[in-house]
């Protein structure tokens, strides 16, 4: 029993050592500044996906961190009826998704039940959030783990996570050699001691986000946040939250201590759920906010104006180009951090140690933010980051170049018969296309039906040979309408030696109502291994509209009309 003992208190000391030698400083507290700001965290997980608790426990924590508000933001498809705003804990709840896309996820904000699960590529995600009204950002979108890192930078998403703790620590565990996963092992060691301190010592900052960033914003708005990620538990092995074994850390009430999104709203919250979700949703949408690491110090305060002939702008406004700009900063940052102004990844003014000052600056076109990098500490990065202020030409951006109009159409449908089309389908689904006799003149009608079972995945699909290829065209025109709204996968087929296909695609939006769609076959992207990224047109023989559980739920079924469609040039 005694040599137990002393092996525990040996151990106990070597820990305390270890613990001294490489734990975070404790995080400085600041005199708190009133910047007409509220705190919160965006991009919260629930156990209605794979977080620990539920939405009372979580805002009870946040409460506890001192936030005023919460975006819940659990994995799904968009389909469930997300809750109305509430108050819980005294912390103002909103209720987002995060979806799961080909290529990253993308959180919805704002955004109502959708008709129809949203998936598939993130284009199409982007644009059925913005179709349905909802606010979308990237989320992690350097992430190391593909399925999670965002891979569409064409598409015109309205918000992205420049800072991400689930990035950083994946970033860590990627590593080659030794020493990042010595640092990882001295977290998990250190964890107890200083929760917030220790996940702020993991974060990584990644210059080719930031250029990305930097890039998109010169041409258009981007809200840049910093997404908490919070389940309140870590999976081992590099997997997702909620997979395999895991640890309960880090809890939501450290998370909420680490970092911040300070939300600027247009007047104070009155108390009423409902308006004061809607007052503060606009200013997250307008970019009127800065995000804070408070595991570095807190609480953190920043306001930042500009003004020139043009008039005064704040977080996210724009001021028109041609005059000077006059940049007002105050804050509460210790005079040993420093403060800097850029336009995108360009330092425009740096070493600024003052707690209030203002500059002047040219007035051409830029994106000016403000970061204030914690120099002196440890970490060394940059603690508070403001939204820019946008200085744009009066000219408007210029406009993506229209297609030529087609100089060439080949009928596939007419209106006169369904000859050459016909329906595929696994073997529990079923499918079925007629001529339907319509007032304003007859019209294919595809009917389908998918079934419920799981794997392999149900289809059914709407076919039409192309023997001789498709190399005389560029694009397929479409008059076509459903029951509901919906998304079907215009697909085009290739046969490979050994029986096995090649196939490419490009998913479209169906309405109730009867509308024109092109699809050009430059645009359409590989599904599975091919051989090429675009497909060799003369390879093609057939056509596929397909149905399927990426957008249309199981167990469901439905119609679809098509009026007129052709091969164009």
């Amino acid at each position: 029993m005694k040599k137990l003992v002393l092996v525990t208190a040996a151990f106990a000391a070597a820990v305390a050592v270890f613990v001294l030698l490489t734990i975070q400083p404790r995080r400085l507290t600041l005199t708190p500044i009133d910047d007409g700001t509220l705190p919160g965290a965006i991009h919260i997980h629930t156990n209605r996906s794979d977080g620990l608790s539920g939405p009372d426990e979580i805002a009870a924590a946040a409460a506890r961190a001192g936030l005023k508000f919460i975006a819940l933001t659990d994995h799904g498809d968009g389909t469930r009826r997300p809750d109305p705003p509430t108050y819980r804990s005294g912390v103002l709840c909103l209720d987002g998704v995060e979806i799961s896309t080909s290529g990253g996820h993308y959180i919805a904000l704002d955004m109502p039940q959708a008709p129809y699960p949203l998936g598939g590529e993130p284009r199409d995600v982007v644009e059925d959030v913005h179709r349905l009204g909802g606010f979308g950002i990237v989320a992690h979108p350097d992430s190391p783990k593909l399925e999670l890192r965002w891979r569409d930078w064409a598409a015109p998403f309205d918000g992205i996570e420049l800072l991400n703790p689930d990035s950083s620590w994946r970033m860590w565990a990627q590593e080659a050699g030794w020493r990042p996963k010595l640092k990882l092992f001295e977290a998990i060691v250190d964890y107890p001691f200083r929760p917030a301190e220790t996940i702020a010592g993991l974060l990584r900052e990644t210059e080719d986000l930031s250029t990305r960033w930097a890039a998109l914003a010169q041409r258009r708005r981007i809200v840049s946040i910093a997404g908490a990620d919070a389940h309140a538990k870590l999976a081992l092995r590099n997997a997702d939250p909620g997979e395999g074994v895991a640890l309960s850390l880090p809890a939501y009430e450290s998370s909420f201590r680490l970092l911040s999104v300070h939300v600027r709203p247009e007047r104070a919250l009155s108390g009423n759920a409902s308006e004061d979700g809607a007052i503060l949703t606009r200013a997250i949408r307008a970019g009127r906010l800065y995000a804070a690491v408070d595991g570095v110090a807190s609480p953190p305060s920043l306001e930042v104006t500009a003004s020139n002939k043009s008039g005064t702008a704040a977080a996210g406004d724009e001021l028109t180009a041609g005059s000077p700009v006059t940049m007002r900063v105050r804050t509460n940052a210790p005079r040993s951090f420093t403060t800097s102004v850029w336009d995108g990844v360009k330092l425009v003014s740096g070493d600024h140690h003052d707690q209030e000052f203002s500059i002047t600056l040219p007035g051409t076109s830029a994106v000016y933010w403000v970061g204030i990098r914690s120099t002196g500490r440890t970490p060394e990065l940059v603690w508070v980051r403001s939204n820019p202020i946008y200085v744009r030409a009066r000219d408007p951006l210029t406009a993506p170049t229209p297609r030529p109009p087609a100089r060439t159409t080949q009928s596939i449908f007419d209106g006169t018969s369904v000859s050459g089309w016909r329906v595929e389908q696994d073997s529990t689904s079923a499918g079925l296309v007629e001529l339907a006799p319509i007032f304003a003149g007859p019209e294919l009608r595809f009917r389908y039906a998918l079934s419920a079972q799981i794997t392999p995945t149900p289809f059914t699909a709407l076919a039409f040979d192309t023997p001789d290829g498709i190399a005389a065209h560029d694009r397929l025109a479409l008059t076509i309408r459903a029951d509901r709204p919906m998304r079907i996968s215009v697909q085009l087929r290739a046969p490979r030696e050994g029986g096995e296909v090649e196939r490419w695609q490009r998913s479209i939006y169906v309405s109730p109502t009867t509308e024109e769609r092109v699809v050009y076959f430059d645009e359409v992207s590989p599904i599975a291994p091919t051989q090429t990224v675009r497909p060799a047109l003369d390879r093609i023989r057939s056509l596929l509209f397909v149905v399927d559980p990426v957008n249309t739920k199981r167990e469901s079924s439905g119609r679809i009309w098509i009026k007129h469609a052709a091969l164009q040039h």
